[in-house]
């Protein structure tokens, strides 16, 4: 619109109700705003306030006219908060929720950014591998892996990656290199669980070729950082992480296995309930986190060839 200050000006009169009324809240001399009023007809060639009547009445093309203007000005509106809002310092206590595995390695150096910015900010930080649940956890936003159920809630993916099937040397020693997921099934397998989880599934694909695995875990711990540790000590195979296990597969402490083999992507998204009652903080903090693991984005993925990292 070319004159988007009369634009508004004609959204205040009509939120107003009158042309007294408006002028009076603006400041404004009463013959100023209804000129300009007029000098926007003129310019739109058509009327918009039928002025023929005691009360404010709208034209039909008046009415059209205003209900997209309001949404150009709330929109304008909100603009000039948030960048307000970006400029005054924020302080007061942000409560998030995060998954234990990654706590140290991508949450905590975000935190630390994210204090930085804003010293008088607070942080309390529940390590939970539970999903989100807006009625019952204390938290203004939750950080989670996999996938959501509830569609009520709003999911902002922050990274996505594939875990890697890793072995050490000193199990290699022991035992025969499987060159299919076929081959797993001679060997210990280590495995992410849960209590009360008595088999557990991996899933390989190689182009259009799929193939399953489903066992029952010589070790199943629900940590990966523990997970890797019991990989590290010849304990048996386990998919993990790449996050975790980058700088064992650089040491060589462990190795990759099956390379020509993808297991499922993974994603690590941000959950709150809504953007209405997503704090200013919380929302300060999402955008710390995105602009953090966007530069973490080689930590989530191994390249894998012949063998190496």
């Amino acid at each position: 619109m070319r004159n988007f200050t009369a634009m508004a000006l004609f959204v205040e009169v009509v939120l107003s109700g009158s042309f007294t009324a408006a002028a009076k809240k603006l400041g404004m001399p009463l013959s100023t705003l209804s000129r300009k009023i007029s000098d926007l007809e003129s310019e739109l060639k058509v009327r918009l306030i039928d002025r023929s009547r005691r009360t404010l009445r709208l034209t039909d093309a008046g009415s059209l006219y205003f209900e997209h203007c309001r949404r150009g000005v709330d929109a304008f509106n909100v603009a000039n908060r948030a960048l307000e809002e970006r400029q005054s310092e924020a302080g007061g206590l942000l409560r998030i929720s995060v998954p234990p595995n990654l706590t140290e390695r991508v949450f905590l150096p975000a935190i630390d950014m994210f204090r930085l910015r804003h010293p008088k900010a607070r942080v309390q930080v529940l390590v939970s591998e539970r999903m989100f649940d807006p009625g019952a956890d204390p938290v203004d936003l939750s950080f989670r892996v996999g996938p959501v159920s509830d569609p009520d809630l709003v999911v902002r993916k922050l990274a996505t990656y594939r875990h890697v099937l890793t072995v050490s040397p000193v199990y290699l020693a022991d035992y025969p290199v499987p060159v299919s997921p076929a081959d797993l099934a001679d060997h210990k397998l280590l495995g992410f669980g849960f209590q009360g989880a008595t088999e557990l599934r991996w899933s390989f694909s190689r182009g259009n070729e799929q193939d399953h695995v489903a066992f029952t875990p010589t070790i199943a711990i629900n940590d990966y950082a523990a997970l890797l540790e019991a990989v590290v000590l010849g304990f048996g195979i386990c998919e993990l992480p790449p996050i975790l296990c980058r700088d064992a597969l650089r040491r060589r402490t462990i190795v990759p296995l099956l390379t020509d083999w993808n297991l499922p992507s993974v994603e690590l998204i941000a959950v709150h309930a809504g953007n209405r009652t997503l704090s200013r903080l919380a929302r300060l903090f999402l955008d710390t986190c995105i602009e953090h693991i966007g530069g973490q984005r080689a930590d989530f993925t191994v390249r894998v060839q012949t063998g190496r990292v």
